[in-house]
């Protein structure tokens, strides 16, 4: 059996794209239709894997799957880490928000809780849904990858 090569960096590069369409403003956009922009970087991370693999090896869906997964964790990380430079959502927008609701309890409500800890609580809460959202769709674009990109290359084709 040949050796298989390492699965981490195409899935850096996987996550690099998810996290960069995630944290990015305006282009979190592209993941409201059914997460395209993950599922995009678990297929580039099996893309990139299929390229350093033997040509006349297929990839396995179990590649794909750890591939799409590992692009997953490293999106929601790297994407966490961009929302914190282009403010993600904020305590302000919240703000912002219950004044157009005109409530009196959840006026009541923001008056009382500490800006501080309502702010991390929202990074907290926006990182682990990103992080569980990401794995499962990484992993289905990893799958999808494995599909499009995993058939070994007949020697004619290989060369």
């Amino acid at each position: 059996m040949e050796k298989r090569p390492g699965k981490l960096m195409p899935s850096i590069w996987g996550g690099l794209l998810i996290g960069f369409i995630s944290g990015v403003p305006f282009l979190a956009w592209i993941n409201c239709s059914c997460c395209i922009g993950v599922m995009a970087g678990g297929i580039l991370a099996a893309y990139l894997y299929r390229n350093e693999l033997d040509p006349g090896q297929p990839m396995e869906m179990s590649d794909g799957a750890a591939l799409g997964l590992l692009s997953g964790i490293f999106g929601a990380v790297i994407g966490a880490i961009l929302n914190t430079f282009f403010g993600g959502m904020s305590v302000n927008f919240i703000y912002k928000i219950s004044q157009s609701v005109n409530s009196p309890q959840l006026d009541n409500w923001l008056n009382q809780v500490n800006p501080i800890m309502l702010e991390r609580g929202l990074f907290i809460f926006k990182f682990l849904s990103d992080f569980v959202i990401f794995c499962i769709f990484g992993l289905i674009g990893g799958l999808i990858g494995v599909s499009i990109f995993g058939k070994a290359k007949k020697p004619a084709e290989a060369a």
